[in-house]
């Protein structure tokens, strides 16, 4: 399961970036971020369920690490509530660069793992997947969507379906396409 960071602060003016103790961070979420990714703890404590196809209780979070020059802590910020109320940690291993990388290691895992990830490079990452139809994944997420969770069903040979569903967690989210 894949998702893009919660919200993120505006480029000059409010919605200011937080970080988990109310502290002004231009590199962290906006407070509807926090509230979306509290959500997201909840959601994925919550799951499977039958409104929800195709999510599951994650056993392995991965999300991309701030570096020097891609300073977000956006990804992590989203993770952590859901890491916290599974009491799992997060694997901040890779950058947004490693898309290979992480692809590799998170189809070493025998357990389903949620990704949160930059979402400029999130087809990227996906097409390192053994894809039954590499045409499903979308060329770009779009940018003005933080309720969207992207998913790679395994298949029986092997192989990866693409879906796509809606989050519905705040009151402006919008439904899947």
């Amino acid at each position: 399961m894949f998702l893009r960071h919660a919200e993120k602060p505006a480029d000059d003016g409010p919605p200011l970036g937080v970080d988990r103790h109310g502290q002004h961070d231009p590199h962290s979420l906006s407070v509807r971020g926090w509230t979306r990714a509290g959500a997201l703890a909840a959601l994925f404590d919550h799951v499977p369920s039958p409104d929800r196809p195709g999510l599951t209780r994650p056993g392995h979070i991965v999300a991309t690490k701030p570096t020097h020059d891609y300073k977000s802590k956006r990804e992590r910020d989203t993770a952590t509530p859901t890491a916290g109320r599974l009491g799992l940690t997060i694997d901040e291993d890779f950058t947004h660069k490693d898309a290979e990388a992480a692809a590799t290691s998170i189809l070493a895992q025998d357990q389903d793992v949620l990704v949160v990830w930059h979402h400029g490079s999130m087809p990227k990452l996906l097409h390192h997947f053994p894809l039954a139809d590499a045409a499903q994944i979308p060329q770009a997420w779009p940018e003005d969507r933080f309720d969207l969770v992207w998913i790679l069903n395994r298949e029986d040979d092997g192989r990866y379906a693409f879906s796509e569903t809606d989050q519905d967690l705040l009151a402006d989210d919008k439904p899947a396409r």
